[in-house]
C-alpha cells in the first residue's frame, strides 16, 4: 500500500490504487453508479455492453480504502488516436474540427477519455468523499502525450471535481435532455398538459394513426435485429457519422448480452415494415432512450419522430411507473417543444494540447455559450438563459 496524493494536496495513504481491464472489473461497481441516466452511462452494465466497441484500450482504475472496500472506480479509453463518436473526440468538441477526420481533429490526438464509454454522459463513481475519485484521475491524467478528458458532466459534478481539480479547463461541451414524468395515471395524462400541449400531442398521435402506422414495444431479438440495425445505420449516415448495420447488429447482440429483456424498442411500422426504432433500456426510475433510427424516404409526413422519441415512451414511462426519460445530448428544441428539460454539460481537460492557454478556455466557453443559446431559441428556459448569459460573461463555469 503506498501514499497517493489527491490535487487538493489531501493524503490518501489509507487508499490502495490498481487498474485493470473491464472484464476483471468488481462486480459492486454497479452498487456505486446511481439510479439515473447519466448513472447509467458509468455503470459498470453500460461499460461491458459496450466492452469492444469503442476501438480504444479498455481499463478500470479501482480504489479501496484500508479495510478493502471498493471507494472508487474510474473507466478510461485510450486511443491510438481519438474516438470515432464525435460526441467523445476533443476535437470536434473543442477543437473547431467538422469531423474527427479533419486534419484539425488530429492535432488533439492520440486521446484518452475518461469515465465514458458513449459520449453521452459521466458522473464521478464514487463512494463517500471525492478523495479516492480524485486519486484515480491522477493516474488517468499521467499522459506523456495526447488529450485526456472527462466528457459530458453536468455542472453540480463540475463544481464537487473543482474542489479537487482546481487548475484544469472546464469547457462547456452541450446540452443533454430529459423528460420528467407526471406521476399521474396514462388516462389523466393529456388532461395535465397546457391547452396548445395537449393540441399537439392529439394532433400528432392522431397523425401517426391516419398514416396507417403502429408503434408498439418490441423485445430486440434475432427476428428483429437487422431491421433496427438497418434503421440506426439510415440515421447515421444521414448525421455522416460512424457505424454500419453489421456493426450495429453485434452491438445490439452484446448490449442483450448483458441486459437481456431490458433491452427493447419502441417500432414503428407501416404495413408490417419497420420505418422507424427508438432502443431503450430501463435503469432504476429511469427510461434510457439510446439509438434512433428512421427511414427517411418513408417518414416525416405523419409525426413518427415525435411519437417514437416522445409520446409513447411517456406513456410506456406511465405505465410503468418510471420517473423520467433520458434522452441524451442533441435534437434539442423538439424534444424541449415536447416537454424536455435541458441541463448543461461540460468537460474537463485533465491534460490538455501544450498549445492550449487559460484564454482559449474562456473563448470557448464563451463561444459555446451563445451557439446553444441560439440552438435553443425561444425554448430555452429562463434561468438557463441566464446561466448562459453569465457564461458569455466570464467564459468560466463558475
Amino acid at each position: 500500500m503506498t501514499a497517493h496524493r489527491t490535487a487538493s494536496g489531501v493524503d490518501a495513504d489509507a487508499l490502495t490504487i490498481t487498474e485493470c481491464g473491464l472484464a476483471e472489473s468488481p462486480a459492486e461497481w454497479d452498487d456505486l453508479a446511481p439510479a439515473t441516466g447519466i448513472g447509467f452511462y458509468s455503470s459498470r452494465s453500460w461499460n461491458l455492453a459496450m466492452r469492444g466497441q469503442n476501438g480504444a484500450r479498455e481499463s478500470v482504475v479501482i480504489a479501496r480504502d484500508s479495510g478493502g472496500r471498493l471507494r472508487a472506480v474510474l473507466p478510461i479509453f485510450r486511443y491510438d488516436s481519438g474516438p470515432g463518436n464525435s460526441h467523445l473526440h476533443p476535437g470536434t468538441l473543442f477543437g473547431g474540427a467538422s469531423h474527427v477526420s479533419d486534419p484539425v481533429a488530429r492535432r488533439w490526438e492520440p486521446v484518452t477519455v475518461v469515465g465514458s464509454a458513449s459520449g453521452y454522459g459521466t458522473t464521478p463513481v464514487v463512494s463517500g468523499d471525492l478523495t479516492a475519485w480524485s486519486a484515480a484521475v491522477n493516474r488517468a491524467g499521467a499522459a506523456p502525450a495526447g488529450t485526456v478528458l472527462i466528457p459530458h458532466l453536468t455542472g453540480a459534478d463540475v463544481t464537487r471535481l473543482r474542489t479537487v481539480l482546481p487548475d484544469r479547463p472546464a469547457l462547456l461541451t452541450s446540452v443533454r435532455v430529459s423528460v420528467p414524468v407526471p406521476t399521474v395515471p396514462e388516462a389523466d395524462y393529456e388532461d395535465t398538459l397546457r391547452k396548445r400541449d395537449r393540441d399537439r400531442v392529439r394532433w400528432e398521435r392522431g397523425l401517426l394513426k391516419r398514416g396507417g402506422r403502429v408503434i408498439a414495444v418490441e423485445p430486440i431479438t434475432e427476428a428483429n435485429v437487422e431491421e433496427i440495425a438497418e434503421l440506426q445505420e439510415k440515421t447515421q449516415r444521414r448525421h455522416d457519422t460512424y457505424g454500419d448495420t453489421r456493426q450495429f447488429v453485434e452491438r445490439y447482440r452484446q448490449i442483450r448480452s448483458v441486459f437481456g429483456d431490458r433491452l427493447f424498442a419502441f417500432v414503428c411500422r407501416h404495413e408490417g415494415r419497420a420505418i422507424g426504432s427508438l432502443s431503450c433500456i430501463e435503469h432504476g426510475t429511469t427510461l434510457i432512450g439510446r439509438s434512433a433510427g428512421l427511414d427517411y424516404d418513408r417518414v416525416g409526413r405523419y409525426a413518427e419522430y415525435f411519437n417514437l422519441m416522445i409520446h409513447e415512451p411517456l406513456r410506456y414511462c406511465l405505465r410503468r411507473g418510471l420517473r423520467e426519460i433520458d434522452l441524451g445530448v442533441a435534437g434539442y428544441r423538439q424534444k424541449l417543444l415536447r416537454g424536455g428539460q435541458p441541463v448543461p454539460v461540460w468537460s474537463i481537460l485533465l491534460h490538455p494540447p501544450s498549445s492550449w492557454t487559460q484564454e482559449d478556455t474562456v473563448e470557448h466557453n464563451r463561444g459555446t455559450a451563445q451557439s446553444l443559446r441560439a440552438d435553443l431559441g425561444p425554448m430555452c428556459p429562463p434561468e438557463l438563459a441566464e446561466c448562459f448569459e453569465r457564461i458569455q460573461r466570464t467564459g468560466t463555469a463558475m
